[in-house]
């Protein structure tokens, strides 16, 4: 995937920093170490990350909209976009997944066709535990990433098992490096 910018020194320091500034998002080490955010991710231990083949994302997507409550995060130069609830379904057209339900209230359109990795996240945030389905475009630049929901600071079991189920269900067989 992202390999082409990862040297096994710069995986070291990805992993010392993240373990030492555990408090990092994988943006901030992104900049720090000026590589793309998907490469950070590709970085991280094995206990923190799996990759699926962006060829399941009607898959993954199709078992995120099961889940009973959810946050997305889109990032861009100007804003943090976040919404919390159920994700909506989606087809294709177009060249896009075009996001849409009735009376939903969140819409959209995801060039599928850019999408380069899924990672399957589990970093620690603010001291908590969290898990996220990362999107990735095919340079390693983030599209959107959907984050287990919680109820206040603790995460909602049957979100976090569907999380483990699903990970488990997609992944790829990785050897540590």
């Amino acid at each position: 995937m992202f390999t082409s910018f990862l040297t096994p020194d710069l995986i070291a320091k990805i992993r010392h920093t993240s373990q030492d500034e555990p408090r990092l998002i994988l943006r901030d080490l992104a900049i720090r170490y000026q590589v793309p955010e998907g490469a950070v991710a590709q970085a991280l231990p094995l206990d923190m990350r799996r990759f699926a083949r962006p060829e399941l994302f009607d898959f993954v997507w199709q078992e995120m909209t099961t889940w009973s409550w959810v946050t997305l995060i889109a990032i861009t130069a100007g804003m943090v976009l976040e919404y919390g609830g159920v994700l909506p379904k989606g087809s294709h057209g177009h060249g896009m997944f075009n996001l849409h339900a009735p009376d939903h209230p969140l819409s959209g359109h995801f060039f599928v066709d850019n999408l380069g990795a899924i990672c399957f996240l589990s970093k620690p945030f603010m001291g908590l535990e969290s898990h996220s389905v990362q999107f990735y475009d095919q340079q390693g630049a983030p599209m959107c990433a959907v984050y287990v929901g919680r109820k206040g600071r603790e995460l909602i079991v049957e979100v976090r098992q569907a999380f483990m189920t699903l990970r488990d269900q997609v992944c790829i067989f990785e050897e540590e490096k």
